[in-house]
Order: C-alpha cells, then structure tokens, then sequence
C-alpha cells in the first residue's frame, strides 16, 4: 500500500497523519508473515486503533473548527470503523481466528475509499 499524491486533501496535519496510517497498515501486512501473527498482529492493531482514535478526534476538531456541512457523518462512519476494529481486536484477544489478508485488504480499502471520498471533501471546504 503505497502513498499517493492524489490522496493529499490539502491539510497538512491530515496528510501527515494519513501517511502515518498507511505506514501502520503496512506494518500490520508484514507482521502477517511473522512466525508470531496472533501476538504481532494483535500489537500492532491496538496501536492503530489508538492512532486511528487520534486521528479522528484531531479530523473532527478541524472540521468543527471550519464548520464543515457533513461532520456528523463523518463522525459516524468514523464510529463504524472503530467500532469493527474494535471488535477483531477482542476477538483476537479471545483467540478467534482472524484472516489477517482479509482485515489488511479491509482497512486498507477503507481508508483509501474514506480519503478520496470522503477526506478530500473537508479539504475542498477547508480551502473554497
């Protein structure tokens, strides 16, 4: 999962921040190959939720601040996503199998899909 220019929304601090995540992502598919999934994967997953937490409290300030139209429903599906993470995360923690190929591809198209239609939307208000 690489870094696209096209994802920029145009806040630096957003930016950052998004290749911050994609960095965690892809650390999250290489732990995938580790001898230690469970334990590995489990680590860095409670890390990205925190980081996803931040992240989203921090998006959501700058939208209150700008007064940016759709901010509830970004708030919600930023509930949605951490609440599903949460979830796998638990279920990791009560040794359910978790198909990591299937969570990598899930977050990762979720958060290109939530950049590009969703997050480009705030920069695009941000600057208008």
């Amino acid at each position: 999962m690489e870094w696209q220019d096209n994802y920029n929304v145009g806040i630096t601090s957003i930016d950052k921040q998004h290749q911050k995540l994609f960095h965690m992502i892809n650390k999250l598919e290489k732990s995938m190959n580790s001898d230690t999934v469970c334990h590995t994967m489990g680590e860095i997953l409670k890390d990205l939720v925190d980081y996803v937490k931040f992240h989203f409290e921090d998006e959501e300030k700058i939208m209150s601040r700008i007064g940016y139209p759709e901010l509830e429903q970004q708030k919600t599906k930023h509930k949605e996503l951490i609440d599903r993470v949460v979830n796998i995360l638990q279920d990791l923690k009560h040794g359910e199998n978790v198909e990591s190929v299937d969570l990598y591809v899930f977050l990762k198209n979720w958060f290109v899909g939530h950049i590009l239609e969703e997050d480009k939307k705030i920069g695009d208000y941000f600057f208008q």
